[in-house]
């Protein structure tokens, strides 16, 4: 191991053990100068310590398969939900039974505590159905909607965490309770609205989602918007 008289630093040291990692196994004599601290368990030999790094390394990354499946399957029950209520959504006859069919399906398939829809106009706005759910209009050059710009430019639903102002706009007196939300855009260029599913759960939407079933659904039911409110009345 070169010059006995020569001191050594730990990185040389470290160095050398990972180039010659059977040096124990062959001088086992080092073994005896060792000084090992004493835990509860008694004197833990150099065999347990690797083998409890082992352990741990290992239960990380059983951990983060784990997360990883339950992500993945996640994500293929958010696509199955999201097919069946853009077929849902298909088979409206009016816009009030769109919408009606819209709130009531993600709040008990997607377990939401709040589904807000707000259309932005140009001119005027345009006549909606009279209903209980959370829909409502805002003028294409609202200020209050400058908070979704970075959503507005990016053209891709978010989950996770909004602003209070975000929530507030999107969820009124209830904006307080709600604590993670999947927003989406209606559209683009330039984007017709904002559809919001909010939850009570912090980890309900989170920003590992899956985006693209998202994406998915705001097309559809803007198409299916837009084509009942051009034909109803």
């Amino acid at each position: 191991m070169g010059n006995a008289g020569k001191q050594i630093t730990l990185a040389e040291l470290e160095a050398y053990l990972q180039s010659h990692p059977d040096t124990f196994l062959e001088h086992p004599e080092l073994l005896e100068i060792l000084e090992l601290h004493q835990s509860p368990e008694g004197t833990v030999s150099l065999a347990q310590k690797q083998q409890q790094r082992l352990k741990e390394k290992n239960k990380q990354l059983n951990e983060q398969l784990r997360a990883l499946i339950e992500n993945a399957h996640s994500n293929a029950e958010l696509q199955q939900r999201v097919h069946a209520l853009c077929l849902s959504l298909l088979d409206a006859v009016d816009l009030s039974s769109l919408m009606n069919t819209l709130m009531e399906e993600l709040q008990q398939e997607f377990s939401a505590d709040d589904v807000a829809v707000r259309l932005f106009y140009g001119d005027k706005p345009f006549p909606l159905p009279e209903t209980n759910t959370n829909v409502g209009q805002l003028h294409a050059d609202d200020t209050k909607l400058r908070s979704f710009d970075n959503l507005f430019n990016k053209q891709k639903p978010i989950c996770g965490r909004l602003t209070k102002a975000q929530k507030a706009l999107l969820f009124n007196n209830k904006a307080d309770r709600v604590q993670s939300v999947a927003c989406l855009p209606l559209g683009h260029e330039p984007c017709a609205g904002l559809l919001a599913i909010g939850s009570e759960d912090p980890n309900r939407f989170h920003a590992d989602m899956a985006t693209d079933y998202l994406s998915f659904l705001g097309e559809v039911f803007m198409r299916v918007l837009r084509y009942h409110t051009h034909n109803d009345g």
